[in-house]
């Protein structure tokens, strides 16, 4: 995979946001060649080609550039452009390809498509198939195909995907019924992904948003953040992106800072069937392993640096992944699937009590059946 031009890398850096207070990605001269270095890396650590599916090209990326950033080569705030780079890519997903279309303005966009022969020109314009797995790298000399041209107007509402493209780097268009739905693909400065819906230059500031809270309301309790301020309510506008406060909710839902609402971006677990696809059920060796891996996790007692009054008890990240127990796009734990993998443990422990107590009744019907001397 050949990596951008500076002009291409500098696109990257310009769309991603940045925390108040701190130099953007692009801001500082080494900025382009520190996010080229950092996807040179993750194209050694993340291979496109096996990649078994998108999402999990996507978490290995977003686990290589977090490392590049603790390890001082690439700035935190930098680490969002390599992430998004990855989001917009084919790997993981061999039935599309990467096309570049150019306005009659001149101006060039990238998008993905599901196949060569979907990616046709807009009005006026000009398209190529290109050979680039990543958006980032797709619209770059030597990257495309054929070009083809067109002169034709845009007909009312959406026949195909190309009817949709709203110029907006931010999101991927598609047709769906006759009407355009566009799906976000920025990705903030915290590595989580950002909504910019409709014809927008950049993602939306980030505002409060509400978190899912307990499943079941049991009053309010202390989770160690600061109480939310007068001005911390949903729908304020707020930073850095990240934040989080404590209204006091009865159900214990907290108050973060972010681009878009989490709740809606599946932050929330959804158990309903028709919610999910490729649901495989584990077998008792899937069982086993999930619960061998919970086993090996070492339980430490911590201060968050910005909370050093309060300690808690859990495990270090670092220390587990890659892990179905970690988000490693958000740096965070995955309490749902850390929970589940508990729930494996419970199982696999259950069963192996279940065949100690038949052994043990075994046992005591063989003692019964024996003369007593």
């Amino acid at each position: 995979m050949r990596f951008p031009a500076p002009a291409l890398i500098a696109f990257s850096l310009v769309i991603t946001a940045a925390q108040p207070g701190l130099p953007a990605c692009g801001d500082r001269p080494g900025d382009t060649q520190a996010v080229a270095d950092a996807r040179a890396v993750v194209a050694t650590r993340c291979d496109c080609a096996a990649a078994a599916s998108h999402a999990s090209y996507v978490d290995c990326v977003a686990r290589a550039a977090n490392a590049e950033a603790r390890a001082g080569r690439l700035r935190p705030q930098c680490r969002a452009a390599v992430v998004r780079c990855a989001a917009r890519s084919t790997c993981g997903r061999p039935r599309l390809v990467t096309c570049c279309r150019t306005r009659a303005d001149g101006a060039r966009r990238c998008s993905l498509r599901g196949g060569a022969a979907e990616c046709t020109a807009p009005p006026g314009g000009s398209a190529c198939s290109s050979s680039e797995a990543s958006c980032c790298d797709a619209c770059g000399v030597g990257s495309c195909a054929a070009a083809t041209a067109t002169t034709t107007t845009l007909p009312p509402g959406c026949g195909s995907d190309l009817d949709c493209d709203d110029g907006n780097g931010c999101t991927e268009d598609r047709c769906l019924d006759g009407k355009c739905q566009h799906q976000c693909l920025c990705v903030g400065p915290g590595g989580s992904v950002s909504c910019c819906p409709g014809p927008a230059a950049e993602c939306p500031s980030p505002s409060w948003f509400y978190t899912c809270g307990d499943p079941v309301c049991g009053g309010h309790r202390d989770q160690g953040l600061p109480p939310c301020g007068s001005g911390e309510t949903p729908g304020a506008p707020c930073s850095p992106e990240g934040a989080r406060c404590d209204p006091g909710d009865s159900c214990d839902r907290l108050l973060v800072c972010a681009s878009s609402n989490p709740v809606h971006r599946g932050g929330c677990p959804i158990s309903r069937r028709e919610a999910k696809d490729d649901i495989r059920y584990l077998g008792e060796n899937d069982l086993r392993r999930l619960h061998d891996e919970l086993m090996r996790f070492r339980l430490a007692t911590f201060r968050y640096r910005e909370n050093a009054s309060h300690t808690q008890l859990g495990f270090i990240i670092d220390d587990v992944e890659p892990s179905l127990s970690v988000d490693p796009v958000r740096d965070l734990v995955d309490l749902y699937g850390y929970t589940s993998m508990a729930v494996a443990a419970l199982q696999t422990q259950a069963r192996e009590i279940e065949a100690l107590r038949n052994e043990v009744e075994a046992l005591r019907r063989q003692l019964r059946k024996r003369p007593v001397r």
